[in-house]
């Protein structure tokens, strides 16, 4: 009985729903099945329920595709289109989880092709996974964002809001019907999202030979929203001031290296392998050790980032890792190193006020500045920019240091300064107005 009961909820939605229509449904100006190969998705109005002693018109969504992840999306999509800041916010359940990894959640999407820039506050089929998830990049890698949580959300919010003059992303989530919101992720957003963008209701089924079904209620537009969360930049102290650079030479000091085991490989993994010389009571792998002076970092084994020979910045290797390459040869031509660690030590001249710094990598990266961690990307990701706001008390030159761990698939790294009107420069491109950095010695 029930699944002839979903069968013809599924038929229904085909007829009814379907957004080859391309018209309203409910609130929503337009459905679509985004992605090469998306498969069936539908989204119905149900009319108005009671749920959670709120009346609320409701929706059955109906949707197949392999994931929102990686460089394109497969999933079905209930949206409007919005301009300047806003929210959109809704409350889920499943009805038919077809995966463990299928998704629900709601998104700010640049537009509705596969590989489009967008966030993403998702909960998985099992609903012990939520968080905010995204692409920085046209056709980028996707990253996660803020903190993730094991237990699930009554509601899923998501909003751009302006202050002084940025604009940041931020994920929200409603626990036990509280009707109170939590920020679960602040994401500053410097490119990849016009003015005008698409806002709304996503599933996907992380199968195309299957599909999954969610409902959602309660869905709400709010223009002009305020942030939830506390919005504060780290701030490097004047005391950490060196006074002058130690050093005359221009770059960056490049180590890296590969441990012995990888069980348990990631941040505080390379953390200590970095700051004691061992992991898990060994060495460094032998033969993986290296280390050099770059004028900038900008590095890749496979993959690629924002720089590259066709803008004037040509890739370099990882030194050590790819003993059998040479900068002047094609990176990619070796082989796909995974689990290995780089790190990247210089002195930074800045004067004193708000900075940006970013960081393209596959994977993480972590970024400190006077020994202040000024920000970190999602440890496990693909190549996209993380960028990362901090304030500086006085003029000086200070530490810097970036730990970067690799996993598996693609591996490259771009440490990167942006402009207060945006521009976006190799970190240490003094030429085009970027800040000083100097090398400490070999």
């Amino acid at each position: 009985m029930c699944k002839r009961l979903f069968l013809l909820t599924l038929l229904i939605s085909l007829l009814v729903g379907v957004s080859s229509f391309a018209a309203p449904v409910g609130i929503f100006e337009d459905t679509v099945n985004v992605g090469d190969d998306p498969g069936i998705g539908s989204t119905v109005y149900e009319g108005y329920v009671w749920k959670s002693d709120v009346l609320s018109e409701q929706y059955l969504i109906t949707a197949s595709g392999h994931d929102v992840w990686d460089g394109a999306d497969d999933f079905h999509y209930a949206y409007n289109t919005v301009s300047g800041d806003v929210r959109v916010s809704a409350d889920f359940e499943w009805i038919v989880k077809s995966n463990d990894w299928a998704k629900y959640g709601v998104m700010l999407r640049n537009t509705t092709d596969a590989g489009s820039t967008h966030r993403f506050m998702a909960e998985r089929g099992l609903s012990d996974y939520a968080g905010m998830q995204g692409r920085n990049a046209t056709d980028g890698g996707s990253s996660e964002f803020g903190t993730a949580w094991t237990t699930g959300a009554t509601a899923l919010g998501i909003q751009r809001v302006t202050v002084e003059g940025l604009t940041f992303i931020e994920g929200l989530a409603e626990f036990d019907n509280s009707g109170v919101w939590e920020s679960r992720a602040i994401n500053l957003v410097l490119s990849g999202f016009d003015d005008e963008i698409t806002a709304g209701v996503a599933v996907t089924s992380h199968d195309n030979t299957h599909l999954a079904q969610a409902r959602c209620w309660n869905v709400q537009y709010q223009a002009n929203p305020s942030m939830v969360g506390e919005l504060s930049f780290p701030m490097v102290p004047a005391s950490a001031n060196l006074g002058a650079s130690p050093s005359d030479v221009p770059g960056f000091k490049i180590q890296c290296l590969k441990p012995l085991v990888t069980d348990g490989w990631g941040y505080a993994a390379v953390r200590e392998i970095f700051d004691t010389g061992m992991f898990k009571g060994l060495p460094a792998m032998p033969g993986s050790q290296g280390s050099r002076i770059s004028q900038f970092v900008n590095m890749r084994d496979t993959g690629n980032g924002a720089f590259s020979v066709d803008n004037g910045y040509p890739d370099e290797t990882y030194p050590g890792v790819d003993p059998d390459e040479t900068p002047a040869a094609d990176p990619a031509a070796g082989d796909d190193d995974n689990n290995h660690g780089t790190q990247v030590t210089g002195y930074i001249q800045l004067t004193a006020g708000l900075h940006m710094v970013g960081a393209n990598s596959d994977d993480g990266t972590i970024v400190e500045i006077g020994g202040i961690e000024v920000g970190r990307s999602g440890e496990w990701k693909g190549a996209s920019n993380a960028d990362f706001v901090f304030q500086v008390e006085a003029d000086g030159v200070y530490d810097l240091r970036a730990l970067h761990m690799e996993g598996g698939g693609g591996s490259s790294l771009e440490l990167h300064e942006i402009l207060m009107d945006g521009t976006r420069l190799l970190l240490n491109d003094v030429a085009n107005g970027g800040s000083a950095v100097f090398a400490p010695a070999l």
